[in-house]
């Protein structure tokens, strides 16, 4: 968690990626670098062995953006959310679960649309 740092970057609040020899803003790479098939397949890897501190980076993000008069939405899955302690909470369900897998193909193929 070394090479992510959160704050404001170019007049807007961002994660920031430094290290490895990258220094990218999350922002500017969401669409594309990020949705990719080789990063897209190593995500549950990745998220098996860090969630704890992903967790805490949101968890630790959230504050510094309320004290900066932003309204904080933090999407999730339910039992990683959890974690993160507010005093709101709202959960969404869908009505077809189906629609997950069709939106992460739809994410996939804009990537490299915009690539």
């Amino acid at each position: 968690m070394d090479m992510l740092e959160f704050g404001e970057f170019n007049g807007k609040y961002d994660t920031r990626i430094k290290g490895l020899g990258l220094d990218l803003l999350v922002s500017e790479v969401r669409n594309t670098d990020l949705k990719v098939l080789n990063v897209a397949k190593n995500i549950p890897t990745v998220a098996e062995v860090t969630q704890r501190e992903v967790v805490l980076f949101a968890a630790d993000a959230i504050p510094v953006l309320g004290v900066n008069g932003f309204n904080v939405l933090l999407e999730g899955r339910e039992q990683t959310v959890n974690y993160v302690r507010t005093k709101n909470r709202f959960t969404l369900v869908l009505s077809d679960e189906s629609l997950i897998g069709m939106r992460r193909v739809a994410q996939r193929l804009m990537a490299g649309a915009l690539k």
